[in-house]
């Protein structure tokens, strides 16, 4: 009798699990991880399994259009927002005779 309790105990230890560690994952916990800087590979198949577009972290039904900063002589940069600007001059007080290095 101990036998067979015995057996049965090891094949329910045996028996395949057909669940996949992701199953309760949602698709934006998976972008989450695509905004990483180095995205685990089982992240990046399951992603790929599930066909999702992911954007900014989550998960989106197209792209969006981005303006390219491509110009004529280069990549170009937005400039700063001038408000920005005149905080960043009142917090630090510089004047036009300071110099980089204090000195």
């Amino acid at each position: 009798m101990k036998k067979i309790y015995f057996i049965v105990f090891v094949s329910s230890l045996i028996t395949p699990s057909f669940a996949s560690y992701f199953d309760d994952w949602s698709n934006n916990d998976l972008c989450g991880w695509m905004n990483s800087s180095s995205v685990p590979q089982n992240i990046q198949t399951e992603v790929t399994n599930r066909g999702l577009l992911c954007f900014a972290g989550l998960e989106v039904d197209e792209l969006p259009i981005v303006k390219s900063n491509n110009g004529q002589y280069g990549t170009s940069f937005p400039s700063p927002d001038p408000d920005l600007i005149e905080k960043l001059h009142s917090k630090h007080k510089l004047g036009p005779k300071s110099k980089m290095g204090g000195y």
